[in-house]
């Protein structure tokens, strides 16, 4: 599967959703946040008409910020920051 995402792109849309899982959970560790809903609030308005692209581009951030030990998931579809990430927001976020 390709990616939807340029290099640069990716580290964009990537901080974009961290920063959105930050803000919305207050910066709790334990709170966790559909990572499709962060997709399409924080990153696509309205750029991906099928669903199907904003699940592919949902899924490869996701991957890329869990790689990075900066997200962790919860279940299938949510995801929560990890300590490492909390500390990525509270520098690149505010």
């Amino acid at each position: 599967m390709s990616s939807l995402f340029t290099g640069d792109e990716l580290e964009r849309y990537s901080k974009k959703f961290i920063c959105f899982l930050y803000e919305s959970t207050s910066g709790d560790l334990n709170k966790s946040h559909k990572a499709i809903d962060i997709f399409f609030q924080a990153i696509s308005t309205g750029a991906y008409e099928r669903p199907s692209y904003g699940y592919q581009a949902t899924n490869e951030i996701v991957r890329k910020l869990k790689n990075e030990g900066l997200i962790e998931l919860v279940s299938s579809s949510s995801v929560r920051l990890t300590s490492n990430g909390l500390e990525k927001c509270k520098k690149d976020c505010t």
